[in-house]
Order: C-alpha cells, then sequence, then structure tokens
C-alpha cells in the first residue's frame, strides 16, 4: 500500500510537470511567434498595394520614398518569417512550406524596380509593371497563408486544449486513487496499532503471569527446601535416637546373636542417615543459597583430616590408605572453600572404601597449570576396586544414578554421592572426571582454579613440634561463657602466659582505656557489646590499641563472620573450639618483640591420635587433650561448670522462644555450642548449630534439652 501511494503521487508530479510544461508550449511558440508573423507579413503586403495606388496618382518624391520604404518593410518580414518558430511548425505540411516559397520568390521578383526607385529613378508605368503583375498574386497567396495558418494554430489550440482537459482528468483520476490509497494506509495504520496494543496487552498479561509463575514456582522451591529441612531434622531425630541406643547396645553384654542383630540395626541407621543427609546436601545445592568461600587451607592436611575420617571403614574391609602429597609448591596453603573440598575428597575416598575389598587406595594432591598459565589443584582418589564400565561412565555424575541396579542392591546409596560432588567442583568453576578399567580399579579426579598463599599464623602446630620458647604475654581474654573461658585460662596459664579476663565487650573496653595488653582473644557473640563493636571502639581509642593484635574466636565461621572481623580491624580468626596448640600458634606469631620467653609446660599439641576412641557423639582427642592440659580434677570441674551454665542457657532458650526474641535464641545457642565443643561433645555442639538455622519452636528448645540430659545421664552412668 505504501508503494503504491508512492507511486501514484510520481506519477501525479510527472503529469503536472507534463501539464505546465504543455501550457508554457502553447502560450509561447504558436501564438506569440508563428501567428503574428504571419500576419505581419499578409498586413505589409496590403501597405505597399496602397502604397502603389496612391503614388499613381502622385508625381512626389515622398510618395516614391513611401513605396519604397513599404517594400523594404516588406522585404523584413520575411526575414521575421523564416527566424521565428513558424517554419519548424509548420516543417511537415508541404502546402504551407510552398506558399512560404512562392511569397520569397515574388517579393524577390519585385525587388529590382524598388532598387531603380531608391537609387532616385523617376517611376514609370513600364519600371512599376512588374510590381503591378506580381503584387495581386502576393496579397491572394499572404491571405491564404494567413488564413491557414489561423485555422491550423486553431485546431492546434483545440488539441491543446482537449490534452490538457484530459491531463486534468487522469490528475483528477490520480489524486482520487491517492487519496483512496492514504485513507487505506491510514486504515491499515490503525489497525495495526490496534494489533500493536493488543500484542502489548497480550505480552503483559503472558509477562504477569509468568512472573506468577516465577514466584509460585519460588515459593514452591522454598517451601521443598524448608519441607527438606524440616523432615530431614525431625527424621534424623529420631534416627540419633536409634543409633545412640544400638550403640549403648553394643556395649551391653548380650548374645552373639543379639550383637549381630544390633550391628545390622547400626548398620541400616547409618546409611539410612548417610541417604537422608546425601537428600539434604543435594537439595542445598539445587538451591544455591550459599556460595563458596575463598579462605587459606592447607591442602595437605585436608586430604589427610579426609583420611583420618575414612581409615575405620579401610581397616573394615582390609583396605591401606595412602597419601601422595609431595608434589605441591611452596607450604602447601591455598585460597579456597575448605570444606567444600574436604567433603568431595570424602565422597571420593567412601566409593573407593566401598568398592575395594583387600586392595589399596591412594589419595593425591598436586599442582597443575591451564592453558592461560593459571593455577589448578588437582584431587585425585585412586583404587584397586571393581572398576567401572566404559558405557557406564557417562552416567556416574547424574542424580539417583549407578552404574546399574546390582550396585544399589550390593553396596547401597542413593546415587547422589557423585552428582553432588560434580555440582560443588562446578559451582567453584572446576572439572570432575574418572579412569578406570574394570576389574582393576578407577581413578576420580577433580581440579579446582587455586589460588597459592602464605600459611596461616594461626595454624595448629604442636608445642612438641617446636622446641623454641614461648614469648611470655599480657593477654586480655574477652568471652561471656564461662566453660569456654576456664578452658581459655587453662590453657594459656599451661603455657605461662598472663592472662586477664572481660565478661563482656564493655568491661573489654574499659580494661584496655586502663592497662596495656600483647595480645586480646575477642569472642563474637557477647550480650551488652558484641567483639565486632568492641573491636571498633578499641582501635578508634587510637595509641598502642590501634596496634595490638586482636584475634576473633568463635564457633562461627562462615565468610560473612570472617569479612566483619576483617572490616572491625581484628588482626585473625580462629574458629572455636581452640585448642593449646592453636594458641602457642597465636602466641609465636603475635607475640612482642623482645618479651620474655620460656619453655611451655609439658606437649601442649601431643595428646590421642584424632581417632582415638573418638566416636560421633564425643571427640575423645580433645578430651584427652584437655586432660593432659588442667588435670582429670579440673576438667570434671569444667564440665560440672557446662552443665550448670546449660541449665541458665536452656532457660534462655525457653524465654526466646515465649517471647519471640531471635537475637537471644541465637546468642544461648551459639555460646552452648562454643562450651560444648570446647569439652568435646560434638553431637551437642552440631545440634546447636543446626538449630540456630531452624526456625524458633518449642521442638528446637525440646531437642536442645533432650540432647543435655542425656548428655547427663552418660555422665551419671560412666560416675557410677
Amino acid at each position: 500500500m505504501i508503494a503504491l501511494s508512492l507511486g501514484l503521487m510520481v506519477a501525479l508530479g510527472g503529469m503536472f510537470a507534463h501539464l505546465s510544461n504543455r501550457q508554457n508550449t502553447l502560450r509561447d511558440s504558436i501564438r506569440e511567434d508563428a501567428l503574428w508573423a504571419v500576419y505581419q507579413l499578409d498586413r505589409e503586403a496590403r501597405t505597399l498595394s496602397e502604397s502603389l495606388h496612391k503614388l499613381s496618382g502622385a508625381q512626389d518624391d515622398d510618395a516614391r520614398q513611401t513605396l519604397a520604404l513599404r517594400y523594404d518593410i516588406l522585404y523584413s518580414r520575411l526575414s521575421i518569417l523564416d527566424n521565428s518558430q513558424y517554419a519548424a511548425f509548420f516543417e511537415d505540411n508541404d502546402s504551407i512550406v510552398r506558399n512560404r516559397a512562392l511569397i520569397r520568390e515574388m517579393v524577390l521578383w519585385m525587388e529590382p524596380p524598388f532598387n531603380a526607385l531608391g537609387a532616385g529613378q523617376a517611376h514609370s508605368p513600364s519600371l512599376l509593371a512588374p510590381v503591378v503583375e506580381t503584387l495581386p498574386h502576393l496579397l491572394q497567396v499572404t491571405n491564404d497563408l494567413l488564413t491557414y495558418t489561423n485555422s491550423s494554430v486553431s485546431s492546434d489550440r483545440a488539441e491543446a486544449r482537449e490534452e490538457v482537459m484530459r491531463l486534468q482528468r487522469m490528475s483528477a483520476m490520480i489524486v482520487v486513487a491517492l487519496t483512496l490509497s492514504i485513507g487505506l494506509l491510514v486504515l491499515n495504520l490503525r489497525q495495526q496499532v490496534a494489533h500493536v496494543k493488543k500484542a502489548s496487552v497480550e505480552l503483559e498479561n503472558i509477562a504477569a503471569k509468568l512472573s506468577d509463575a516465577y514466584s509460585a514456582a519460588e515459593a514452591g522451591n522454598r517451601a521443598k527446601s524448608q519441607f527438606m529441612a524440616t523432615i530431614g531434622h525431625e527424621i534424623r531425630t529420631p534416627l540419633n535416637a536409634i543409633l545412640g541406643m544400638a550403640e549403648l547396645l553394643g556395649h551391653a553384654r548380650l548374645e552373639e546373636e543379639d550383637k549381630a542383630n544390633v550391628r545390622v540395626i547400626t548398620s541400616s541407621g547409618t546409611a539410612l542417615l548417610e541417604i537422608i543427609n546425601e537428600i539434604l546436601d543435594f537439595a542445598k545445592l539445587e538451591h544455591g543459597d550459599t556460595p563458596p568461600e575463598s579462605v587459606p587451607f592447607d591442602a595437605r592436611e585436608l586430604v589427610k583430616d579426609a583420611m583420618r575420617v575414612m581409615d575405620g571403614r579401610a581397616r573394615e574391609q582390609g583396605n591401606e590408605l595412602s597419601c601422595a602429597c609431595a608434589t605441591l609448591g611452596g607450604d602447601g596453603w591455598y585460597l579456597g572453600d575448605p570444606a567444600r573440598l574436604r567433603r568431595v575428597v570424602l565422597n571420593l575416598l567412601s566409593n573407593a572404601v566401598k568398592f575395594t575389598d583387600q586392595g589399596k587406595v591412594v589419595a593425591r594432591v598436586e599442582e597443575k597449570r591451564d592453558g592461560a598459565g593459571g593455577l589448578r589443584l588437582r584431587f585425585s582418589v585412586s583404587d584397586t576396586g571393581i572398576g567401572i564400565p566404559e558405557d557406564a561412565r557417562h552416567r556416574l555424575f547424574n542424580a539417583f544414578s549407578q552404574v546399574d541396579g546390582t550396585i544399589s542392591r550390593r553396596y547401597g546409596g542413593t546415587g547422589l554421592g557423585l552428582a553432588i560432588c560434580k555440582r560443588i567442583v562446578e559451582e567453584m568453576s572446576g572439572e570432575i572426571g574418572v579412569d578406570s578399567t574394570p576389574g582393576r580399579g578407577s581413578t576420580f579426579w577433580f581440579e579446582v582454579p587455586a589460588v597459592a598463599t602464605v600459611a596461616s599464623p594461626a595454624a595448629p602446630v604442636a608445642t612438641s613440634e617446636r622446641s623454641d620458647p614461648l614469648p611470655i604475654l599480657r593477654i586480655l581474654l574477652v568471652e561471656d561463657n564461662l566453660v569456654n573461658r576456664q578452658v581459655a585460662v587453662k590453657f594459656l596459664e599451661m603455657l605461662n602466659q598472663s592472662v586477664e579476663i572481660a565478661v563482656d565487650g564493655e568491661q573489654a573496653v574499659r580494661m584496655c582505656s586502663r592497662d596495656r595488653f600483647d595480645l586480646i582473644l575477642m569472642d563474637m557473640q557477647m550480650p551488652l557489646m558484641d567483639g565486632i563493636a568492641a573491636t571498633r571502639a578499641i582501635r578508634a581509642a587510637g595509641d598502642w590499641r590501634a596496634l595490638v593484635p586482636i584475634i576473633a574466636m568463635t564457633a562461627s565461621a562462615s565468610e560473612t563472620d570472617r569479612s566483619l572481623c576483617r572490616d572491625a580491624g581484628m588482626s585473625g580468626f580462629e574458629a572455636k573450639p581452640i585448642s593449646s596448640a592453636k594458641l602457642a600458634a597465636l602466641i609465636r606469631a603475635y607475640g612482642a618483640s623482645g618479651s620474655s620467653a620460656l619453655p611451655a609446660h609439658g606437649t601442649a599439641g601431643a595428646g590421642a591420635p584424632p581417632n582415638a576412641a573418638s566416636t560421633p557423639d564425643r571427640d575423645q582427642a580433645r578430651v584427652d587433650e584437655l586432660v593432659e592440659a588442667v588435670g582429670r580434677e579440673a576438667f570434671d570441674a569444667l564440665v560440672e561448670v557446662f552443665f550448670a551454665d546449660t541449665s541458665a542457657l536452656l532457660a534462655d532458650l525457653a524465654r526466646a522462644m515465649k517471647t519471640h526474641d531471635l537475637e537471644l535464641f541465637d546468642r544461648s545457642l551459639h555460646s552452648l555450642k562454643g562450651s560444648a565443643s570446647n569439652l568435646g561433645f560434638v553431637k551437642c555442639a552440631d545440634l546447636a548449630e543446626e538449630l540456630r538455622s531452624a526456625r524458633l519452636s518449642e521442638v528446637a528448645v525440646s531437642r536442645m534439652a533432650a540432647e543435655i540430659a542425656r548428655l547427663s545421664e552418660e555422665r551419671s552412668a560412666c560416675a557410677a
């Protein structure tokens, strides 16, 4: 339609141009030139005839001169006729061309007599005889030429008018067609605008529906996550009780058949707990709420720690565990997410041990360089187990997928472990893979980007491994939990340190305004003023307080907490439970130069092996370390203080539930976690951390109270 309108406009413009040109031609060439030239020629011929008649009756010179002048004028009209557009206009008409030639011939025939008259010769009838004879014929021819020219011009004008009318009619038709096309174009545009508006409304409706669907999906996802967390916690509670009772039964005097049944209960319950944990972990990763952290870690110790966890299960199946970590550069420290890396290594080790009998499992960690020269850490776990067929490897990292159905029936599991590993590794911009030979074993590996760093100043180093004496410092311990205070004080006194105590942030700020300290150990969550606010106040005071090392000591170890500590001006960060080895490393790292030094008492870091007599409920290595550091009686006194303190904390939890005081609820669980971790009550500390992320409810308080009661009953049974 637009093209048609444009074409009509061009045609209309061309027609108007042609019409204008036609009118100019009619006005200029015919009326003003041709007809006027013929008219003047005929008039001058008749004037010459009249002058000739007058001369016949007069003999004076004026009459002769007038007659000669009239001839000259007639002669000049010939040139006007030749120079006008007359000849070009009638060049195709033979009659016109013949008359023009005849007129020229007659006028030239009369020229000699008039030349004689002009020379002064007297006129006579014989002299003018050619003129008298020719002139009537000339008049007849000029009259015919004038008549014919006039008729031709009139006819041409009529044709021209007709052509103009025809052009005007065509212009009118084009204008009408153009008007109609523009009208149709406007109508079409209006329809298109209406369609666009309708489409816009439909798109808005679709966008609104998509937004509602997205919101509903998000709400469903949150509800699913909440459901998974709630149901997981609710399943874990009775399952932990089942496992605990089964363990107690395992220590009782039972018949062999009953002991076998108890082992079946324990094995099945542990398998069920692992399945629940895998499903919950997969749901968390699927939701993507926890981005990877970037904290310093020792890659060798990470692998060795994972191997210590799997050592017992490996021995049960007759497997030999070994570590190959000698190819790391520097001191083996990197920035990354050690918790997630440990989880992947543990999972790979667990699979290797599960599918290997009477064989070998080797864990490795080494540095690699990518194509761009970037540093990467490569972890691998090799075994001499059953191996994996090549056509089944592509299913390994899919959720709820195993090599075949017999694997699940024979070895158990959900098929989620490797899928979780894959998601963890990919979230850290890494890759995971497997190399395997059926019947000979497999090697599972993963690589992640890494940034080399120096060893953490607070890295635990056993005193027995360091022969140089510790500097004696004046240390301010800021801790609101009684058990945590007593444990830390015992450790510091064992290390020959001078310790003063503040029970909250405000007291610490006041003590720093009166006395000077070499090192401040600061808890983060305390009443009145927390550790973050206290650190800012101490730093703001200036003088020595702007430079004194302040170390955060807390049961929370997230990257957010570390960022808060750094922003507040803290010098370091140490996660609870604290040990004498960690304290010794802190004192060495931040000890004032020139301070006196004495060897530390005993072997602060020498204790039982990490897995010596440990259980899921209690860290026996931690207990042995405390007993060695403070003595059995002092340890029992700390336990007494713990149970006395937990009574008050449980009361705070109950009050927080009734008043919906989330801050009190979290602070009480944080304090309980720290004291339980210090005394080696691992299960109690884990439950306190778990409840911190759960919703405030009577169930949470009841679970915590039940765990404290269970610990108290175990303690009473042991004492009896």
